[in-house]
């Protein structure tokens, strides 16, 4: 394939901002599939890498990046879509999932900084990005923010519990 990991990681990042102002606007269903669409370019990025052999240091820092870039501007524009709607316990809500969605990717960065192997726990971002997606295709926007907020409190719960067995030896 001709195609730079980097291009498909920036083309997935380009789709979720897509997303996050649709969301904004409030055409949930259609910022669904637009978010599932970058979902599936964020997915492609390592395999490309690693098929071509083109796997780099800056092309993993440059995913995770993006990656943290992109679920901050999709719960931006849903915090938005309900705060403009006058929904602030939505809001709230999906500013909730944000800082959980975030701090599941710290705790396993933070945890692999430190040797601590940390693939663990319930959600990772693809199932995230798949729920929070898929329920808003099918209009059940709140439904989907309020599975991801619970999702991710529960695996950054897993991890932070995993790295202190990990590290009580």
């Amino acid at each position: 394939m001709r195609v730079r990991p980097d291009t498909l990681t920036v083309i997935g990042w380009a789709f979720a901002l897509g997303a996050a102002v649709l969301f904004g606007l409030g055409h949930t269903r259609v910022a669904g599939a637009v978010m599932l669409l970058g979902g599936l370019f964020d997915a492609l990025d390592g395999a490309v890498a690693r098929e071509s052999n083109r796997m780099s240091s800056f092309g993993a820092f440059l995913d995770s990046t993006l990656d943290r870039l992109s679920e901050s501007a999709v719960f931006v524009g849903v915090i938005f879509f309900y705060a403009s709607a006058a929904r602030p316990v939505e809001a709230l809500l999906a500013g909730l999932a944000m800082t959980f969605s975030l701090l599941t990717s710290y705790a396993r960065a933070r945890a692999e900084g430190l040797n601590v192997p940390c693939e663990v726990g319930l959600l990772e971002r693809a199932g995230r990005v798949v729920i929070l997606s898929v329920f808003s295709i099918f209009g059940l926007l709140t439904p989907g923010v309020a599975l991801v907020a619970a999702g991710a409190l529960i695996t950054t719960a897993q991890r932070v519990f995993h790295v202190r067995r990990a590290t009580r030896r």
